[in-house]
């Protein structure tokens, strides 16, 4: 069988979800399947400078280029006899013409539940371009119940088509020794006190501003003074959660905020943390949540989307929408050790049923059924 991939994620949203998730497909397949060959899309000529796959493959160089893509993409699906292509990226740039069969991943659909927190332009594209995903594919694999559940719903589908395979954290998020992490916390980034931790977007949907808001209602009552830090990239939502604490009378050292943190860096953050917190409004399926747990945090998260679904009984659950019931929340957890305990004991546990071998089987038994 011969598989292709668009690995162009790798690079265009590295560090992202759907990059992270690319990646540990490519690098779980590369150690499991001996029995098929690859090729990939790439967006250079040097796919060995970020593409992790030690096996003999093939690549075909393509930057984004609407026109080209229509032409070439297909071109060299035929030239190097695909049996399928696999598109990782919600199924951007499907060919309209293509041959061989279709299997994409759609990770979820925000544009059509929460259409005010999307950019118009990304708006206007998903949603003239997703149901034309959805018609051609022969196969659709999505990261939650929910997201399927959505699927169904929004475009009317066969539940036959989709498989339900959902992501899961790398390896390197286990629990750290605590004095190391400590130390290596406060060399590098100054930490000196305790703190509360979210990683992620910083965009409306994730609902950072309403954690904030909750923080600054208890942090003079928190046991151990933690300050609240929110990794996540610099731009414009950065800059007004920023004015935000500001406004609120929260000091730097109080809410920190660190910037985008590289990825081999975010085991450390979660293990240097009391407790993770993610209030996002909507979820496909929800990556922080379960890389914290697997680094034996306690964790609060949303009770809507996928996330109650995503997160068991692993975690304490929230209405995101309620300033004062996330605030009490957070004041609880840390105001009592054995719940702490409790759930960072069962966190550990519930993130072991999340596992790359495991996806990348499911992934590579579904390209079998599809040819």
């Amino acid at each position: 069988m011969k598989i292709a991939i668009e690995a162009r994620p790798l690079k265009w949203s590295c560090g992202t979800g759907i990059g992270n998730y690319t990646n540990s497909l490519i690098c779980e397949l590369n150690e499991i399947d001996r029995k098929n060959d690859y090729t990939f899309l790439c967006p250079d000529g040097q796919p060995e400078k970020y593409l992790r796959f030690s096996r003999d493959y093939t690549f075909y160089s393509l930057p984004k280029d609407d026109r080209r893509e229509e032409i070439e993409i297909p071109i060299w699906l035929s030239k190097e006899k695909a049996d399928l292509f696999h598109l990782t990226q919600n199924g951007f740039r499907i060919p309209t013409q293509c041959s061989c069969k279709l299997v994409v991943t759609i990770h979820d659909l925000i544009p059509y539940f929460l259409p005010e927190m999307v950019r118009p332009s990304f708006l206007r594209r998903f949603t003239t371009e997703m149901p034309v995903i959805v018609e051609r594919a022969d196969r659709i694999i999505t990261v939650s119940v929910t997201s399927k559940k959505d699927i169904i719903s929004v475009f009317k589908i066969d539940p036959d088509k989709i498989v339900v395979i959902p992501s899961a954290p790398t390896s390197a998020f286990r629990p750290l020794p605590k004095s190391e992490t400590k130390a290596w916390l406060r060399k590098t980034y100054g930490f000196n006190k305790p703190y509360i931790l979210y990683v992620g977007g910083l965009n409306p949907r994730k609902n950072v501003a309403e954690l904030i808001y909750a923080y600054a209602k208890i942090r003079r009552l928190l046991p151990g003074g933690q300050s609240l830090v929110i990794l996540g990239p610099e731009g414009k939502h950065l800059a007004k959660l920023r004015l935000l604490g500001e406004a609120l009378n929260i000091t730097p050292e109080e809410l920190i905020f660190p910037g985008f943190i590289d990825s081999a860096e975010l085991p450390r953050f979660y293990n240097g943390a009391d407790l993770f917190v993610y209030p996002s409004l909507y979820e496909g399926f929800g990556l922080p949540p379960i890389e914290a747990m697997a680094c034996g945090k306690p964790v609060i998260t949303s009770n809507v989307s996928s996330l109650p679904e995503v997160v068991g009984e692993a975690a304490l659950t929230v209405n995101p929408y309620d300033t004062l019931e996330l605030a009490g929340t957070i004041l609880k957890v840390l105001s009592d050790d054995s719940l702490q305990s409790d759930l960072s004991h069962k966190g550990l546990e519930h993130s072991r049923k999340y596992n790359w071998r495991d996806i990348a089987e499911q992934v590579l038994q579904v390209y079998r059924d599809v040819v």
